[in-house]
């Protein structure tokens, strides 16, 4: 059973904001991965790109009609009418190479928000039609261990379209990503003067690489593995401040549990 007091680790979320109009009109706004290389889409087929009432989010493709991201991607809106999903050739914001998906459902984790600001940032999508998977469309596969929490490992990937600086310029190119490293929990917790609880983890960049605005519900891979989804942190790559990400492996039996429970609802 999960824990209801799911402890808050620092400031602010990692999603951006557009309005409608701006998405639209395909205008140079599109902003990525802080100190990241560009990479081309089959290189990580499971990232999606989610828009919510013009705030940009990302995510992971779980199986044809559900995918993976954090529940403050739903601050600003739970109209679903004004929700979609991007996948397959999204190279950059609204890119109409890409296939568009409606939501029907979704289910935020129901103790966000509950102990503190950021709580339990985790939350499902669900589409209103199938995924067709491809070289640049996969489903993602989830951590089944915690051997990946330790600070020996060095190579983890984050990737997304959000800001290359916080609050600075944007970029022009598309799909980001960089390698972070672990943070012990006691560590990140002195580093931001807070505590640290099960469902969370931190990664640091040494202050040059790290996730930024826009990346906010992205998949973090280990060994081609999600272990966890972008959540927050104060600003962006700053020095001795890791952002903080869900834990995957943390999450994984209500993950399962509400993955069922839209199956039984919606298709059986």
């Amino acid at each position: 059973m999960l824990p209801s007091a799911c402890l808050l680790i620092v400031l602010i979320p990692l999603c951006e904001c557009f309005s409608k109009k701006e998405i639209k009109s395909n205008k140079h706004f599109e902003s990525k991965i802080v100190g990241g290389t560009h990479v081309t889409r089959d290189r990580f087929p499971s990232a999606v790109q989610f828009f919510n009432a013009g705030n940009l989010c990302a995510g992971s493709i779980l199986n044809s009609y559900s995918v993976l991201t954090a529940a403050h991607c739903f601050d600003v809106n739970t109209e679903m009418n004004d929700m979609v999903v991007q996948v397959a050739g999204a190279r950059f914001l609204y890119d109409r190479q890409a296939r568009v998906h409606d939501v029907l459902s979704f289910v935020i984790h129901e103790d966000y928000n509950k102990a503190t600001l950021f709580a339990c940032d985790i939350a499902l999508l669900f589409l209103s039609s199938p995924i067709k998977f491809g070289n640049k469309t996969k489903k993602a596969v989830l951590v089944n261990n915690g051997k990946w929490m330790n600070t020996a490992e060095r190579h983890f990937k984050a990737t997304g379209w959000g800001q290359v600086e916080y609050g600075g310029p944007v970029s022009e190119k598309g799909l980001m990503m960089t390698n972070l490293r672990f943070v012990p929990s006691k560590r990140c917790s002195r580093l931001h003067k807070v505590n640290m609880t099960a469902d969370m983890f931190c990664l640091y960049g040494e202050g040059v690489t790290d996730t930024c605005k826009g990346d906010s519900g992205g998949g973090i891979l280990w060994n081609d593995l999600v272990v966890g989804v972008t959540s927050h942190g104060d600003g962006c790559a700053k020095k001795d401040k890791p952002s903080v990400y869900s834990n995957v492996w943390y999450f994984r039996n209500w993950i399962q549990k509400n993955i069922k429970l839209f199956v039984k609802t919606f298709c059986e």
